[in-house]
């Protein structure tokens, strides 16, 4: 199979704007936001805060649809699915369930960020529990147990992953990558079992063909979207299993990298077969995925943030100081959220790390989840269920450029 016209797919079956944030990383798994209503700098008090809630222990981001906001947390032995009013915060309905914390080396709580699309939300707990929801009212239309129903096996943090939805599937990954119709939850198909499932799959398309990049355990494994089929393979060795980080897609290469001194390596998909451009310990992903923008990668390089070329994998600058903390990115511009909740607006330039604003929006300790532009307003999270919601349109007097 020739990989000369691989491109990303930016679709998920819903009337998403350039305000929306439907799933983990946005819409097409980028982690890059269309969103154009926004300013870069803040006022000399920081970011209007419109409103600040709590949503129960946990990792999950945010998505963000049609004025409403679904996130999860861990409160009192259950996992709690949230839909807030994106402009308010206010809380439009809940769905709960008893679920172990999980609080391994961490505070603990769900991971995976609910998807939404076409009316239904969908949820992905740290047992492999499988639920969808009706947008609107919080009611269960289907669910799934994962670990019973197709012998997914627990992993040593438990699943971390996020469902997301391509077209009319749906997509998980628990060491086996599993399809879904998204509608009524009929199998589509199943892969085998790749080991552990921490990362999230990402669509691309090859020869107008779809494919899944997926990142278990065992490494990179490529299908086709449709069947399952594997359709290449790399294996990267990792000595704990800890592959968290989503691939990030450009033209026919995908980069992956995990951390434990492992590294990163750009492959080249081609005649149904990777081979590696290049490989360094220069950006070692350990949960944040990068972003790449214009030719280069953003990320965390364990605890330090770094622009690495994709080209060849050189680093153009790094910025010690920010933890084991996470970004996405929008309009060239750099949204990082660093461990200790300090929020950085920053170029995206490979030139130097020149910083445009930043202020502390979160007190507690290990803010290690991604923070979430959406119809001019920027989420926050910290892992115990502080959710802060800033007002950055440009119409907003307080967050306007002096």
């Amino acid at each position: 199979m020739s990989c000369a016209a691989v491109v990303l797919i930016f679709e998920c079956t819903t009337s998403s704007t350039t305000g929306d944030w439907p799933q983990w990383r946005g819409a097409d798994g980028t982690g890059v936001s269309r969103d154009t209503d926004w300013v870069e700098r803040f006022g000399p008090g920081g970011p209007r805060v419109l409103w600040e809630g709590h949503v129960g222990v946990g990792y999950a981001s945010v998505s963000v649809l049609d004025g409403r906001l679904y996130t999860a947390g861990w409160t009192d032995g259950h996992d709690v699915v949230y839909c807030l009013d994106a402009e308010s915060g206010e809380t439009l309905w809940t769905h709960r369930y008893p679920m172990n914390r999980y609080n391994k080396q961490h505070d603990g709580g769900p991971a995976g960020t609910p998807a939404v699309c076409g009316g239904r939300v969908y949820t992905l707990s740290r047992e492999a529990d499988l639920i969808c929801l009706h947008a609107e009212t919080g009611k269960v239309l289907w669910s799934k147990d994962l670990m019973e129903q197709f012998g997914a096996q627990l992993p040593r943090f438990a699943f971390t992953g996020s469902p997301v939805v391509y077209g009319d599937a749906l997509y998980v990954d628990v060491g086996r990558i599993i399809a879904f119709d998204r509608v009524g939850g009929d199998l589509l198909w199943r892969s085998k079992d790749y080991g552990a499932g921490y990362s999230t799959p990402v669509l691309l398309e090859v020869d107008r063909r779809r494919l899944l990049a997926a990142f278990p355990q065992h490494g990179l494994v490529v299908l086709d979207a449709s069947t399952g089929t594997e359709r290449a393979a790399y294996e990267w060795k990792n000595p704990y299993g800890n592959n968290a980080a989503m691939p990030v897609v450009n033209g026919n290469r995908i980069f992956i990298s995990s951390a434990d001194d492992v590294g990163g390596v750009l492959l080249e998909l081609a005649d149904e077969s990777l081979r590696a451009v290049w490989q360094n310990r220069e950006m070692r992903n350990k949960m944040a995925t990068s972003v790449l923008l214009d030719g280069h990668l953003y990320g965390l390089d364990k605890a330090v943030l770094k622009c690495v070329s994709m080209a060849d994998g050189a680093v153009k600058w790094s910025q010690r100081g920010l933890g084991m903390g996470s970004l996405i990115a929008s309009a060239g511009k750099l949204i990082v959220m660093s461990e200790d909740g300090e929020l950085i607006i920053a170029d995206a330039a490979p030139r130097s790390f020149d910083v445009r604003a930043r202020a502390k929006v979160l007190d507690a300790p290990r803010c290690w989840t991604a923070p979430v532009l959406a119809g001019g307003r920027i989420y926050c999270r910290s892992s115990v269920g502080q959710l802060i919601c800033l007002d950055m349109r440009a119409g907003s007097r307080e967050t306007a450029a002096p």
